[in-house]
C-alpha cells in the first residue's frame, strides 16, 4: 500500500508511485527494486472493503514471499504488462516505468517512480447511469497519517469548475470584502459570477429590503450568498446603494 500516488498528465495518462526507503533500516523496499528491475507496474485502487486486507501487505514481508498469498487478495492478469493487479479493486492501472527520480539515499528517504497507463482495467459496477466513474460507488480510501485512513465516499461533494474568467474578491466592493460576516467562502461564491450582474430589483424586493439600514442588506446579503442566492444577493447590494 502506498500513501503517495497520484497522477500527473491526462495526455500521456502518468501516474507517479514513492516508495521510500526502509526507515529503520534504510533498505530499498520490494516495489522500488521489483519496478526498477521489471520496468513496469500495476496500480490498484483500494475500496473499503479491502483494507484489512491492504492492511497486510504493509509489512515488510521478504522478496520471496508472495503477498497476494498472504492477504488473500486475488491476482488480476493483465492485458499488456506482465505485472498482475488486484482483482478485488475497483480500478485497475497498468503502467510502463519511465523515470526514477531518488530525493535521498538515507533512511525514510523517497523515491518517485512515474509511469505511464498503457491499459485501464475498470469494474462494471463502478459506472452510473451515464458511462461515467461514480466515486461514491468506487468507495475509495486514502492514507493520512499514523494509522488514519479517509473514506472518500462519506466526504464527496462536486464542485464544478468555473467555464469563464469569474470577477474575482478583489472586484468585489470594499465595504463587502471588509465585513466581517462575509467569510472567504462568502466572498468567493459572491464573486464567482463572470461579471457584476446588472440592476434587475424587482418591486416586492426593493419594498422588503429598501427601508433596512446598510449593515442589516449586508447580513441579509450574507445569508442569500450561504443558501447560493447569488443573483439575489447582488440586487440587495444594489438596494443598499453599494454598487
Amino acid at each position: 500500500p502506498f500513501s503517495y500516488h497520484n497522477a500527473f498528465s491526462s495526455n500521456p495518462p502518468m501516474v507517479g508511485i514513492s516508495p521510500a526507503f526502509s526507515g529503520r533500516t534504510g533498505e530499498a523496499k520490494n516495489t522500488l527494486t521489483n519496478i526498477l528491475d521489471t520496468k513496469e507496474f500495476t496500480l490498484s485502487v483500494v475500496s473499503f472493503d479491502m483494507v484489512e486486507q491492504m492492511n497486510i501487505c504493509a509489512a515488510e514481508f521478504p522478496a520471496e514471499v508472495d503477498e497476494f498469498e498472504k492477504s488473500g487478495f486475488t491476482k488480476h492478469p493483465s492485458k499488456i504488462v506482465s505485472t498482475p493487479g488486484v482483482a478485488e479493486s475497483p480500478l485497475i492501472m497498468e503502467c510502463q516505468f519511465t523515470q526514477h527520480i531518488q530525493f535521498s539515499d538515507q533512511p525514510a528517504g523517497g523515491n518517485l517512480l512515474m509511469g505511464e497507463i498503457v491499459y485501464f482495467h475498470a469494474k462494471e459496477e463502478v459506472f452510473d447511469e451515464s458511462g461515467k466513474i461514480d466515486p461514491a460507488k468506487v468507495d475509495q480510501v486514502a492514507r493520512m497519517g499514523y494509522n488514519w485512513y479517509s473514506r472518500a465516499n462519506q466526504g464527496l461533494f462536486e464542485l464544478p469548475a468555473p467555464r469563464f474568467i469569474p470577477l474575482g474578491v478583489d472586484n468585489l466592493p470594499r465595504i463587502v470584502r471588509d465585513h466581517p460576516s462575509f467569510t472567504g467562502k462568502l466572498l468567493a461564491r459572491l464573486a464567482s459570477v463572470e461579471k457584476i450582474p446588472e440592476q434587475d430589483v424587482i418591486e416586492d424586493l426593493s419594498e422588503t429590503y429598501s427601508r433596512l439600514s446598510m449593515e442589516d442588506m449586508l447580513n441579509i446579503c450574507v445569508v442569500l450568498v450561504e443558501e447560493g442566492r447569488i443573483l439575489e444577493a447582488w440586487q440587495v447590494l444594489y438596494l443598499a446603494e453599494i454598487i
